[in-house]
């Protein structure tokens, strides 16, 4: 991981700003189609958040630099697996291994968390995720068509 990143668990006072950056980032992505990105949005609002922290501590990372908040991650712990749901970084902190650095993070909790493997799906035409997670270790292990709110996605794993 790049020493001028820091990725940690998210703190309750973070909650806002992270849900800004995501609905900034999810409103930027050609990948989604508008009933994906109304129905996204309404999943991961400030109270949503707040009680999952309150749940599990690891299922908001945040990854940060001095310029503070550049990135995020929304996981749920299941049945010995993590799922990561969301990642997303600030659009002007991209190409800089900020991704990366998120998904390393969320690799060294999964002992804590008891996890064997992490998981995840992206859209099939989302190639700076796809690079993302090859780079990080991840394998595709199916593609599914026409498949959330009728997109096209690739499942993903990778063991830990």
């Amino acid at each position: 991981m790049r020493s001028d990143i820091s990725v940690r668990a998210a703190t309750q006072r973070e909650v806002p700003e992270v849900v800004s950056m995501f609905l900034e980032v999810l409103r930027l992505i050609p990948y989604y189609n508008e009933l994906a990105k109304h129905d996204e949005a309404a999943k991961y609002t400030a109270s949503n958040l707040r009680t999952r922290l309150r749940d599990d501590a690891y299922s908001v990372t945040v990854a940060e630099d001095d310029s503070g908040l550049i990135g995020f991650a929304f996981t749920r712990f299941d049945d010995y697996v993590i799922w990561i749901e969301w990642f997303g970084v600030d659009p002007a902190s991209r190409r800089r291994g900020v991704g990366s650095a998120i998904i390393q993070g969320l690799i060294r909790t999964a002992p804590t968390r008891k996890a064997h493997k992490i998981w995840c799906d992206t859209r099939i035409t989302n190639e700076p995720a796809k690079a993302t997670f090859r780079k990080n270790g991840f394998r595709q292990i199916a593609k599914l068509k026409n498949h959330w709110y009728g997109q096209d996605f690739i499942l993903w794993e990778r063991p830990v």
